[in-house]
């Protein structure tokens, strides 16, 4: 049909050899240079590592408590979704892991209450009265880990047992 066209060269030996004589000549500072870059990127990731973890040992927790009468408006639960949406800016420039919020529900005297925990950049930002029938509490970080729920002499399910249970 027609041959390839590659420049100067006419075949794919000529072209290799080409390339190998050009690696060959500038071997010396191309080994240096991949070294380096391979060492600057594992500095890196190190130091990026340590950065979330140190963020992640330093967070910020408080518990919304709500009064008897909480009644909140599809408003008020959107702007509170927007406050806690904006928390990752607020912290910062920190590894995306170590930005987020988490939320937990809980009992505290018989009434559900919420468990917010975040960085500790955001601190301010987490302690905002969110409703007018909200009580914002300090979280001591204490005894009142989540305990996970154990079944005893349970086999646990199948794939078939989930299909069985979506018919």
């Amino acid at each position: 049909m027609g041959e390839v066209l590659l420049g100067p060269f006419t075949d794919l030996t000529t072209v290799a050899t080409s390339v190998m004589q050009g690696v060959r000549a500038h071997v010396w500072w191309l080994v240096p240079s991949v070294l380096l870059a391979a060492g600057l990127w594992g500095a890196t990731w190190v130091w990026w590592w340590r950065r979330a973890h140190a963020a992640l040992g330093c967070r910020t927790v408080v518990d919304l408590v709500p009064s008897a009468g909480f009644d909140p408006s599809v408003e008020g639960i959107g702007r509170h979704a927007a406050r806690l949406a904006r928390v990752p800016a607020a912290a910062g420039w920190l590894p995306r892991r170590a930005s987020g919020v988490r939320m937990r529900h809980r009992s505290v005297e018989g009434k559900l209450a919420t468990r917010l925990e975040g960085p500790a950049r955001s601190a301010g930002l987490l302690r905002l009265p969110s409703f007018p029938d909200v009580d914002v509490l300090e979280a001591d970080h204490g005894g009142d880990d989540v305990r996970p729920i154990r079944f005893t002499n349970i086999a646990p399910l199948s794939a078939t047992d989930d299909e069985q249970e979506s018919r």
